[in-house]
């Protein structure tokens, strides 16, 4: 299991387990963290689970996919920097430890 914390736009933390191979949207999803909406079901088809990755995280990642970067276009306040959709990032030991802030909304 790998450690994640999603934090609400309030300030509210969850830290949660989430099995390696799964998404980190599918990680919020199962532990109904709230405000990750994840309306395409993780198909990269919306920007409802989108994230702000914590500074500290970002070049630990790998890099957005052009389709992501599309996607992005559509969010609630995207940051070309930190914004990401949690249904591209897999959960790897490597992850462990990640930190993510929601948005206020997501659109």
């Amino acid at each position: 299991m790998v450690k994640i914390t999603y934090v609400e736009f309030g300030g509210t933390e969850h830290v949660v387990d989430v099995p390696e191979g799964r998404t980190v949207m599918e990680g919020a999803r199962d532990n109904g963290i709230p405000g990750i909406d994840a309306d395409c079901g993780g198909a990269c088809a919306c920007s409802t689970c989108h994230v702000y990755v914590a500074p500290e995280w970002v070049e630990k990642l790998p890099e957005k996919d052009d389709m992501e970067e599309d996607m992005l276009d559509f969010a609630y306040e995207p940051d070309p920097v930190r914004s990401r959709l949690t249904c591209q990032i897999k959960v790897t030991p490597e992850i462990d430890g990640l930190v993510v802030n929601l948005p206020e909304k997501q659109i």
